[in-house]
């Protein structure tokens, strides 16, 4: 809002929450909207399922005649992987659309992008090098029918596909171009002086610089008086904005606190001036029989960036170990299990410290599905060694079968981390599991994703057999099947409310609570139960209840956090269950 009095501005949400509608304190839609009292401020929210068909609208047919140009693929197969490859794909179509932005002349003279919590935006901006390795998949599909054309013509004549493959290879190269760009493009950090938000905040930092994304500034939310002196967070500008009265939403809310905004400065820190707002209705408090009314064999801890859902999972896990040997594990792309418990937490079962019965695990999804992408890449080449060895020319075949992989429809490798961990139940590893995943939006998608995935596995194991005949890819065909035996065990899982359950974590903040009341029902729609509710940061104020969900908890505000087993501990010992009264 603060850029939009000078210049126009498109205020652009990619977060797959869809926060920014509670913030304004009005509809967005999927066009530029205008903000009401700005005449200079549109917002606009991407919606990932209009973007995907309305890129299949120009592009679907085309997509279709690369891939049966270049596979052993009959028309009745290639339709269904094009629909299992592109669903739930939301980093692929924001990028795109960011893209689309960057080149050309815009109506919006500055583009302020609200994007997911950290984990998905880094997947976001890596997307233009993970993009380049479909648009190679596909490019080598096209070769070989360019090959094919020229050896029986001596000519060839470009068409839509080569048309498609050059706009893809456009839009990327334009996407990179802007985001490494310090004069066209540059990150916004907001972070506050929560200790597991620093962590998190220093590598979020790191990341970008690896990315060779220009950080701006950071600005400290929440925080009166200066910065921790022992941030260790660089940028170019530093801003604090104090505990404020009021929330800020709508208009008037926004404009305080960009009033309320300072220069970062040394002063020391005052404290908290914030006054809570009004309940809406009473509430009885009672102290808590025991946190593992809300714990199944395999307990989702979810909620909305920035709510405390790490500590939650930490703590539930410490709580469910004191009675069942215990896994917590972190699938989110920027995990902080390591942070809560205060100690190295590697992508293995690690026993936690001063607690026998309780592991934890900070999973690298990405890496896994590397690792299964790797070995098959490998058996590719090895196969296709030995029948170059034999005098028989596959290089285009080749190409297409090494990349067959980058079809999966992103998500896939969260949900390939979460049938792995799946399997610590099913074999009997371990009585509970306690998942930490990626915010909200990203966490629907999980949801969805064994369904979609089993759909994916099935396609593409249709077209290894038929790879079989020319390159014996049948091993991996093979392990096609376990994966989607895994994902048809886990989706029946997840779908029992005796074995699973989804907690919900929330804040007594208006736009946390209208979208944990969103994650609710959406969770329920999906037929996975909703086991509870946990209040953070609560207050004696706090009104509940918060979702519809059979327990409340509320976890008070602390000061400092609790880091470690024994304030985990001591934490989780001073929570309440609460019931509403009417």
């Amino acid at each position: 809002m603060y850029a939009s009095r000078s210049t126009p501005t498109l205020l652009l949400s990619t977060d797959p929450a869809q926060a920014l509608p509670l913030v304004l304190d009005q509809a967005v839609g999927a066009q530029p909207t205008p903000v009401a009292g700005m005449p200079q401020l549109r917002a606009q929210t991407l919606d990932a399922t209009a973007l995907r068909e309305r890129f299949l609208a120009r592009w679907g047919n085309t997509i279709r005649t690369i891939l049966d140009r270049g596979t052993y693929l009959d028309e009745s197969d290639i339709g269904p992987l094009v629909d299992t490859a592109l669903p739930g794909s939301d980093e692929i179509f924001a990028a795109l659309a960011l893209a689309e932005l960057t080149i050309g002349a815009s109506e919006a003279g500055r583009i302020i992008v609200d994007t997911a919590p950290t984990g998905h935006t880094l997947r976001l901006l890596n997307l233009p090098r993970t993009f380049r390795a479909l648009v190679r998949l596909l490019d080598a599909m096209q070769a070989k029918h360019r090959f094919m054309v020229r050896t029986l013509t001596r000519s060839y004549k470009t068409d839509d596909a080569d048309a498609f493959l050059a706009e893809m290879t456009k839009l990327v190269g334009a996407l990179e171009d802007s985001l490494h760009d310090a004069q066209r493009s540059a990150a916004v950090v907001v972070t506050n002086r929560q200790t597991l938000v620093l962590d998190e905040t220093r590598r979020y930092l790191a990341a970008l610089g690896e990315l060779g994304i220009d950080v701006a500034a950071i600005v400290w939310n929440g925080v009166d008086g200066a910065p921790p002196k022992n941030a260790d967070v660089d940028a170019a500008t530093q801003f604090v904005v104090p505990h404020l009265d009021h929330w800020p939403v709508g208009a008037k809310g926004l404009d305080a606190w960009i009033d309320a905004m300072r220069p970062a400065t040394p002063a020391r820190r005052a404290g908290r001036t914030r006054v809570a707002p009004k309940r809406s209705a009473e509430t009885k408090r009672t102290r808590t029989p025991s946190l593992t009314s809300v714990l199944r064999p395999l307990t989702i801890v979810a909620g909305k960036g920035g709510v405390g859902k790490t500590t939650v999972a930490a703590a539930l896990a410490l709580s469910a170990s004191e009675y069942d040997r215990t896994l917590v594990v972190s699938t989110d792309p920027a995990p902080s299990l390591a942070d809560a418990f205060d100690q190295a937490i590697p992508d293995a079962d690690t026993p936690i410290a001063s607690a026998p019965a309780l592991f934890a695990r900070q999973m690298d999804a990405t890496a896994a599905f590397g690792r299964l992408r790797s070995e098959y890449q490998a058996r590719v080449d090895a196969l296709f060694d030995a029948l170059v060895g034999r005098g028989v020319d596959l290089s285009h075949d080749r190409a297409i079968a090494r990349d067959l992989l980058s079809l999966a429809p992103p998500g896939v490798d969260e949900v390939y981390a979460l049938s792995l961990i799946s399997d610590a139940l099913f074999q009997d590893r371990y009585a509970r599991v306690v998942v930490d995943p990626a915010p909200t939006g990203h966490l629907l998608r999980l949801l969805e994703m064994p369904a979609l995935a089993l759909a994916w596995t099935h396609q593409l194991m249709r077209l290894m057999l038929k790879y079989k005949d020319v390159a014996g890819l049948g091993e991996t065909a093979r392990e096609l099947l376990d994966f989607a035996r895994n994902l048809r065990a886990l989706d029946a899982l997840m779908r029992d409310a005796a074995r699973s359950g989804v907690v919900l974590v929330a804040l007594d903040e208006p736009v946390v609570r209208a979208e944990t009341e969103r994650l609710a029902a959406q969770v329920a729609q999906r037929g996975i139960a909703v086991a509870g509710v946990v209040l953070n940061r609560a207050t004696s104020a706090a009104a509940l209840p918060v979702a519809n969900a059979p327990v409340h908890f509320e976890a008070p505000i602390t000061d400092p956090p609790p880091i470690g087993i024994d304030a985990l501990r001591r934490w989780a010992a001073s929570w309440t269950s609460a019931d509403a009264e009417g």
